[in-house]
């Protein structure tokens, strides 16, 4: 910061998995401290990536981890789930006194309770599509936003909170996702950081190898992978594309869809899956719902071409740096990684297309200053009353 204090700033990340919104939080504390903020890192689960906010900010797992979660698997004893949820976001706010606490994702909306009553500002970051807020602000007990300062981190989510809440575009303020660049791409080559667990498993059976064409993600429905198997079915049933590799990785969330088959592999989760996602010839994103998935992203950083169904904010992501086909059809997304298989000068000249989107548009950098700018904002203005229609609406 210039000319001003350091902040003293509470960042709550829902979980420390190596997933989006968790490494999105992580670049958030980075760009906190670089400016002189002191900032103090709350995580709601544990996960691989506490060591690393932990070399960034003091760090702890939140208050009573253990005991809540199993009081939540017992649907009679939720009410006093959200009691004990309320009590340690209470206890950990009271005891670190912070002049704002940051709230990466609505599956932290809990702290807005304590935020209030404590008079402490809070910043609401939101990654999640509208049907995803509703599900955790339910949990949370959460009715009203209007006292809460609203950050999107994407166009499409910024108007779903906008309708929601029946504010503007200039109370719904905008901070684009973004990944580390320099960490990508150092991960990615071998560089300290990268694990032995990066080897692709053998998707070819005995075939000649082929193109890669991959996937990142959590194994479900919602990240698409059964719509994936049908390309993969539909490009090996044809002589000219049949050598083609389908490799997915990531956690095997739906054990039923994560089955091995003949030139299909899922890798399952990795430390590091950078070195196997420079491997990908073709980078795919088959979800049914994803607002702004970073994934894409880090794709284009190590120059891939990305073919994607056209949900949350994608195609503003991609531009010409791949193909973005109409949600939930496969015929089109098969024909389109087809296309991309059958040639590979057209792969190379979208993977630099991506490349270069994804540095000039979506850098580290670029989010630094928006981050900068939005916590400038918060700072010289409160949130303004919800208009009359926003008042009587019901927040689910």
């Amino acid at each position: 910061m210039t000319g001003s204090a350091p902040r003293r700033v509470v960042l709550v990340t829902h979980d420390a998995s190596r997933t989006g919104a968790p490494m999105v939080a992580l670049l958030v504390a980075r760009c906190l401290v670089a400016d002189g903020d002191r900032v103090r890192v709350v995580s709601r689960r544990r996960g691989p990536l506490l060591a690393d906010f932990e070399a960034v900010a003091p760090t702890r797992l939140e208050l009573l981890l253990g005991v809540r979660r199993r009081l939540w698997l017992v649907r009679s004893l939720r009410l006093v789930a959200w009691l004990v949820d309320v009590a340690a976001a209470t206890a950990t706010l009271a005891r670190h006194r912070p002049d704002l606490v940051y709230l990466n994702t609505t599956a932290s909306a809990i702290y807005l309770h304590p935020a209030r009553w404590l008079r402490i500002p809070a910043l609401l970051h939101v990654h999640e599509s509208d049907a995803n807020t509703d599900l955790f602000l339910d949990q949370a007990r959460v009715m009203d936003l209007s006292a809460v300062r609203l950050v999107a981190c994407s166009v499409s989510v910024q108007h779903d909170l906008m309708a929601r809440t029946g504010r503007g575009d200039h109370e719904v303020l905008l901070l684009p996702s973004v990944p580390d660049g320099d960490r990508v791409r150092a991960l990615s080559s071998g560089m300290p950081g990268n694990t032995a667990d990066t080897e692709v498993p053998d998707a070819t059976s005995g075939r000649a190898a082929g193109p890669v064409v991959g996937a990142t993600g959590s194994v479900g429905l919602r990240k698409g992978t059964d719509l994936w198997l049908e390309v993969a079915a539909t490009l090996h049933a044809a002589e000219e594309t049949r050598s083609t590799r389908f490799v997915w990785v990531g956690e095997l969330g739906d054990p039923d869809l994560a089955v091995p088959r003949s030139g299909v592999a899922f890798t399952g989760p990795r430390s590091n899956p950078y070195p196997e996602m420079a491997r990908f010839d073709v980078a795919t994103l088959p979800s049914r719902d994803d607002p702004f998935p970073l994934v894409v992203l880090e794709s284009m950083l190590l120059g891939k071409p990305v073919v994607a169904f056209d949900v949350g904010s994608v195609r503003e992501q991609v531009g010409d740096g791949g193909i973005v086909v109409p949600a939930g059809d496969v015929p089109a997304f098969a024909a389109a990684v087809r296309r991309l298989v059958l040639d590979a000068d057209l792969r190379e000249d979208l993977g630099a297309t991506a490349r270069a989107r994804a540095e000039q548009h979506f850098s580290a950098a670029s989010f630094a200053g928006r981050l900068r700018s939005v916590l400038d904002h918060a700072a010289g203005s409160s949130a303004q009353a919800p208009t009359t229609a926003a008042r009587q609406a019901r927040y689910r």
